[in-house]
């Protein structure tokens, strides 16, 4: 995937004498980052008049670059070897974020409409204060680029954000691993009642799981997990964490439920889930990439 760079531009003055006019003068640059080993970049620089001053462009990041530098004129050739450093280098442009709304969903959960082009997004990060300067920072989230979504459910139930206050928020976009985005505008917003999901028992089966999905209808231990959902009943759209309210109950974060006995869940998420206090005989489908629940599955035999 193509990533944004920075880019630096580095001018060298060639200084030459000769006993006959020149004519045809050129010289080829060679340069590399000074110790490395691997091969040099080259510049062709077709012609070099009296004076004048030679940009090479585009050199790929700060740092120390060592050079040779082969000169020719009037058919004879010279060479000098040295070195150049590259400061800070202006970053390639990277978009800002545009935050659209800041709402109060249902039960107060706190949403965030914002855009961004997907096109070699890295990552996104957010910040939620307390004051439009940022002095007091209450919650920082990163999202990685592959899961970015132009909705963003607030988390809620982590305790840093109180009930009915006022909070500040603004994103950044990162291009890459050191560029990133000028911050985005500021939208200011007010926080409702919101209360801490509760722990919620649950029947789960792993995306990889090629039998009877009806076998999530027993009462086994195997299957039997605990969760927290961002809505306060199971419902098509409703969010699926871990115990601890704030980890996504999605591929890669599912070591936990493995220990008893692997069977796949961190590898193929959640596929389908059955709540033992609410609606015990329905079956829903989940999003294993997302942990959302997504659609009605089937219904258990009372």
């Amino acid at each position: 995937m193509a990533m944004a760079t920075e880019k630096c531009n580095v001018s060298f003055q060639i200084r030459y004498t000769s006993s006959i006019p020149a004519t045809g003068a050129s010289a080829v640059l060679r340069y590399r980052i000074k110790g490395s080993t691997g091969s040099y970049a080259q510049y062709n620089i077709a012609s070099v008049t009296n004076g004048g001053t030679i940009e090479v462009p585009n050199i790929q990041s700060s740092g120390e670059y060592e050079y040779i530098l082969d000169l020719t004129a009037n058919g004879v050739s010279a060479q000098q070897t040295g070195s150049f450093q590259l400061g800070r280098c202006t970053p390639a442009f990277c978009e800002i974020p545009d935050i659209k709304n800041v709402y109060l969903g249902e039960e107060d959960r706190i949403i965030m409409d914002y855009f961004t082009d997907e096109a070699d997004l890295y990552a996104i990060e957010y910040q939620i204060a307390t004051d439009d300067k940022f002095t007091n920072i209450v919650h920082v989230r990163v999202i990685m680029g592959s899961d970015y979504t132009p909705i963003e459910y607030i988390e809620m139930n982590d305790g840093t954000i109180a009930n009915e206050t006022a909070y500040y928020i603004r994103a950044r976009r990162h291009c890459s691993a050191s560029v990133v985005s000028a911050w985005s505008n500021i939208f200011s917003f007010r926080s409702g009642k919101w209360n801490t999901r509760k722990i919620l028992e649950a029947y789960c089966l792993p995306g990889n799981y090629d039998l009877d999905k009806k076998v999530i209808c027993q009462r086994g231990t195997i299957w039997k997990k605990e969760v927290i959902l961002n809505t306060l009943n199971p419902q098509i759209g409703s969010l699926i964490y871990l115990k601890d309210g704030v980890t996504s109950a999605t591929m890669g974060n599912l070591a936990e439920f493995e220990s008893d006995n692997p069977v796949g869940f961190n590898s193929y998420g959640i596929r389908w889930i059955r709540f033992e206090d609410s609606e015990r005989n329905t079956i829903y489908n989940v999003e294993p990439r997302t942990g959302k629940i997504d659609a009605i599955s089937s219904y258990c035999e009372s």
